[in-house]
């Protein structure tokens, strides 16, 4: 699905949670460059995170788990996370990860709700607050100045084997390329990894 900016609101991304588990490991790329010396371990693991990166930034995605904050200077009706996949959070225990947190001028505390809902057919994931959606009995509209926020997280999984194989085989492609050729060069990354990243590819 294509976003229509008119419709969908977008606003100020926010990332809270940034995991250090990697996709493809030094010790799987060494296997697949039949690499049995230890010399490029710490040139191995950057480059296996430009790669990560670089794929990506092509499918429009994160792979393993990423945890983000949306906010809007007001509160809305639903919004694009950006993402595919996303998953709210969800209530667990006092008031801390609920999906939808709001504060509001003139008021000390913050309000917040778990009546916010995704709509599962859309890529990027659209968030919608839910019918049962209750503020403080005005409309939503009157409450310009207020800092408004969307807490969801987005990914494959919060570790490698959540991955597919396309995509880690992929990021191993992208690595042998820059590990054997070491200089700049006009095209992007191997066609191959290309066609294995397609599928995953998330069309804003």
């Amino acid at each position: 699905m294509y976003l229509d900016p008119n419709i969908y609101n977008q606003g100020d991304l926010v990332l809270t949670g940034d995991p250090t588990t990697q996709v493809v490991s030094v010790s799987e790329i060494k296997d697949h460059l039949r690499i049995d010396t230890s010399y490029e371990d710490t040139l191995l693991g950057l480059y296996i995170d430009s790669a990560t990166e670089m794929a990506e930034n092509y499918c429009g995605r994160h792979f393993i788990t990423h945890e983000y904050k949306l906010y809007f200077n007001k509160i809305i009706r639903e919004a694009s996370l950006i993402f595919p996949d996303c998953t709210l959070f969800t209530q667990t225990g006092g008031n801390t990860n609920y999906p939808v947190k709001w504060s509001i001028p003139g008021f000390q505390s913050e309000f917040f709700s778990d009546k916010a809902y995704l709509d599962g057919k859309s890529n990027p994931s659209i968030v919608k607050l839910g019918s049962a959606f209750t503020d403080l009995g005005y409309a939503p509209d009157d409450y310009e100045g207020a800092l408004f926020w969307f807490h969801f997280k987005t990914g494959f999984g919060d570790a490698a084997s959540d991955v597919p194989q396309a995509v880690k085989q992929a990021i191993k492609l992208i690595v042998s390329d820059m590990y054997y050729f070491r200089e700049d060069r006009k095209r992007s990354f191997p066609m191959a990894s290309e066609i294995l990243l397609q599928p995953y590819k998330c069309y804003h």
